[in-house]
């Protein structure tokens, strides 16, 4: 790998629907998706409401994918099936007059990886309400998937939605990711430094896999290759790896094995303008101090699978555009994205070929929109650039724009 030094409708009208579940289930047969199952997938899934958390209404569903009146009941049988699968849930208004808004179960569970200390209860706390649901018949974890029609880039880009391979959406066993994902966070859970602290190393063999498993799960996903696929651009965190050179170094830069320092939390942010900052936080006596900051730019091999960070600035120990960084490049096969998005598969294979003993994998959080900046306000960290002691006025304003508010 690593681094080079360190490493889519006319409206209809409204309808009245109060309870999804009057008595008895319609269909015997109801976990075979169904045209109107994959369509409201594809729906929902092309939405950002949807992908940012909050959800979507019934009626807005009903309007967007209009279904016959003869396909009515379809309709609404569907939104059952994916409930009882696990896939959506269902928040009645408390009027008539109030509508139902459904929303994905996938959002709440992502917080699972939130931070590297509640991985263990929200991952628990995700698989007991899955098991609460009597006619799910396999775990629902984290990230269950959705699938969809082909739909132009022009209309989704700007929302990050990905288009999808429709006749491989119809084939595609959902269900097996679902699964995977819930091994991959089960091995997730029992991390203390995600997989960069020498306690970690003992875990790094079933986080293997359990991330083999996921890549065998998605090898025929009908999401683009990650250079065409709006889903990577954002911020992401790093949740877990087995990568030998990050638990060498203690992390991204190698500062992290100074004394009484540790890693915290890594961070990734992607721009569509080509652009990759990598933010390294690290823990002094247990606080977090110190934030290093790499920049650079990306590039993606000839079949759009592989992904190269060349960073080429940063701001190291407390200085500012350090001269002691000549240069640093990442080159990770991207293994999968969920098919919710919510999570990002990496890999640097091993002489053995793709997924064989020995690769090397990188799991990473996608992080909603603010919540990066939110967490190193939390902590006092700087939004833009790394820590450096000494700052102008203005240096102080743009790397702290938080402090303003609150004076």
């Amino acid at each position: 790998m690593l681094l080079g030094i360190c490493a889519l409708l006319p409206q209809r009208g409204p309808f009245v629907r109060q309870s999804y579940h009057e008595g008895p289930l319609r269909h015997a047969s109801l976990r075979m998706e169904t045209d109107i199952g994959r369509e409201i997938r594809a729906a929902l899934l092309t939405q950002p409401s949807w992908a940012g958390g909050s959800g979507m209404t019934v009626q807005a569903l009903y309007d967007q994918c209009t279904p016959s009146d003869e396909d009515e009941d379809a309709f609404f049988d569907a939104i059952d099936a994916l409930e009882v699968e696990g896939w959506l849930r269902i928040e009645n208004g408390e009027t008539p007059e109030d509508e139902d808004v459904l929303f994905s179960t996938a959002m709440s569970a992502r917080q699972a990886v939130t931070s590297a200390g509640g991985v263990a209860e929200a991952a628990a706390s995700t698989v007991a309400e899955a098991a609460e649901r009597a006619a799910a018949d396999e775990l629902v974890a984290e990230l269950v998937a959705a699938g969809g029609g082909a739909l132009s880039v022009e209309a989704l880009g700007a929302d990050g939605a990905a288009v999808l391979d429709m006749e491989r959406a119809q084939t595609y066993n959902y269900q097996a990711e679902s699964a995977a994902v819930g091994g991959v966070l089960k091995a997730l859970a029992n991390l203390k430094r995600f997989g960069v602290d020498r306690a970690d190393e003992r875990e790094h063999e079933a986080l293997n896999t359990f991330c083999r498993e996921l890549e065998r799960a998605t090898s025929d996903s009908p999401a683009p290759p990650l250079r065409d696929d709006p889903r990577l651009y954002g911020d992401w965190r790093l949740v877990g790896t087995t990568c030998p050179e990050l638990v060498q170094r203690r992390g991204l830069t190698g500062l992290g094995g100074a004394p009484f320092t540790a890693p915290l939390a890594l961070f990734y942010h992607f721009d569509p303008s080509g652009a990759v900052v990598a933010k390294e936080v690290l823990e002094f006596f247990g606080r977090p101090i110190l934030l290093n900051e790499l920049r650079g730019e990306i590039g993606f091999s000839p079949n759009g699978r592989v992904l190269q960070e060349r960073y080429s600035a940063a701001d190291l120990g407390g200085i500012r555009d350090s001269s002691s960084f000549t240069g640093a490049t990442a080159t990770i096969r991207c293994a999968c994205i969920s098919s919710d998005g919510s999570m990002r598969l990496g890999c640097i294979d091993a002489d053995g070929g793709i997924g064989s003993a020995g690769t090397a994998y990188f799991v990473y959080q996608r992080m909603g929109p603010g919540e990066l900046d939110a967490w190193l306000e939390e902590r006092q960290l700087p939004l833009f650039g790394g820590t450096v002691p000494t700052l102008s006025t203005e240096e102080l304003r743009v790397a702290y724009p938080y402090l303003e508010k609150k004076r």
